[in-house]
């Protein structure tokens, strides 16, 4: 008779902390654990700019590369930058606990 035994993704990615070899053997095993939660924000608009020249210019800026979405770097394609040439920015929560960037020009 063979026994059952029931893994949790929090068991698997532990395994994995100890050891690349385990890491690369379980992955194998059990790919949806190791499936990235975040969002590819560059398919938004097909590339990294949010907004057009015309658009950023309506808003009163230089051009369209105020805020755009992250290229490069461990968050490139899953954050947005704001250029801190043109703006500052803060998150806070909201009544609901909703985040909310506020953005104010330098």
């Amino acid at each position: 008779m063979s026994e059952k035994y029931e893994v949790t993704k929090e068991a698997i990615l532990a395994m994995a902390e100890k050891s690349p070899d385990a890491k690369e053997v379980l992955k194998v095993g059990f790919p949806k654990a190791f499936e990235e939660k975040h969002f590819d924000l560059v398919a938004l608009k097909g590339n990294h700019t949010l907004f057009t020249n015309e658009e950023a210019k309506r808003a009163g800026f230089k051009d369209n590369c105020f805020m755009q979405i992250r290229g490069v770097g461990q968050y490139a394609r899953r954050a947005f930058l704001l250029d801190v040439y043109y703006l500052k920015g803060d998150l806070r929560r909201d009544c609901n606990e909703n985040l909310q960037l506020t953005v104010e020009r330098k």
